[in-house]
Parts: C-alpha cells; sequence; structure tokens
C-alpha cells in the first residue's frame, strides 16, 4: 500500500473522529444542565451524526481502494473528504 492513503486516512480519521467526539461531548454537556430542548434532533445530527457518517465515508472507500491498482481514485476521495471538513466548519464560526 502506498504511503499517500495511509496518511489521507490518519488524517480524515483524526479530523472527523475529533469532531464527532467534540460533538458527543457537546451533546452529553447540554443533557447534563437538563436545558428544555436541548439537544434536539438537528444538534444531534449535525454535531455527532454528520462528522460520524463522514468518517466512515472517508475511510472505508479508501482503505479498499488503496490496496488496489485505484489508489489514484483512493487519494482524490481521500483528499475531497479532508477538504469537505471546511464547509463544514462555516457554522462552527458563525458564519463570518
Amino acid at each position: 500500500m502506498k504511503k499517500t492513503p495511509l496518511i489521507l486516512m490518519i488524517l480524515n480519521g483524526l479530523v472527523w473522529g475529533g469532531l464527532s467526539w467534540v460533538g458527543w461531548k457537546l451533546m452529553t454537556a447540554k443533557e447534563a444542565q437538563h436545558l428544555a430542548g436541548y439537544p434536539n434532533t438537528d444538534q444531534i445530527g449535525y454535531f455527532f451524526a454528520a462528522p460520524l457518517l463522514m468518517l466512515t465515508a472517508s475511510l472505508v472507500p479508501v482503505a479498499l481502494l488503496g490496496q488496489t491498482k485505484w489508489s489514484t481514485i483512493a487519494n482524490c476521495w481521500g483528499f475531497l473528504t479532508l477538504f469537505a471538513v471546511l464547509p463544514y466548519l462555516v457554522p462552527y464560526t458563525g458564519g463570518v
């Protein structure tokens, strides 16, 4: 296996895995405060489920294609899923 898919897999795992871990901690912190209406399903979907889905979507194809003759597709897929973190993080900044 070439090293580039491994590097992209590690980066995707750290970024999307870290975002899903932070999202889980945000949800449990809101739940521990017993705030009315928090966490709602939209917050759970955005802060936890979306990064977890992207983690799966980024690691599985790269792991499967990285060991074949289609490692170029694996590199492109890994780069695109890593690049997708930028539009995801825009609401974290308040949209500015």
